[in-house]
């Protein structure tokens, strides 16, 4: 998996877990986005994610099976905008397109948005 490839799908990986979703449920919609994602690969990532408290697991047993969730954190959360905004700015440096709107369900305030509303008036594409 090329790095590049590896940070879209962590950066997609905390706004898929923003919901609290299994393994599965994580790699289903990765497929439906487009991304061959092997479920050991997708450990790995899930694991560095936790590691570095991005992402919260919780076990729950069912019947005999135990049932791992995954849900973004408040940091998770931070650094799922952060990403965003890093990837929207590339986005505009190389295709010149103007910056999308801080997504709705990001959970932080006006404070710590990253776009004025100057950003988002009408802007000359260079």
């Amino acid at each position: 998996m090329k790095a590049i490839e590896r940070a879209a799908i962590r950066v997609h990986i905390l706004g898929i877990a923003l919901q609290p979703g299994t393994q599965d449920r994580v790699l289903e919609e990765l497929v439906r986005r487009g991304y061959r994602v092997q479920p050991s690969d997708l450990r790995l990532v899930l694991d560095e994610l936790i590691g570095r408290g991005l992402l919260a697991a919780q076990d729950e047993m069912i019947g005999y099976q135990k049932r791992r969730t995954y849900e973004t954190t408040p940091a998770g959360r931070m650094s799922w905008a952060e990403e965003c905004r890093a990837l929207s700015k590339l986005t505009h440096e190389v295709f010149g397109t103007r910056l999308p709107p801080l997504p709705p369900h990001v959970g932080i305030d006006d404070s710590q948005a990253w776009l004025s509303g100057a950003d988002l008036e009408d802007v000359d594409d260079q």
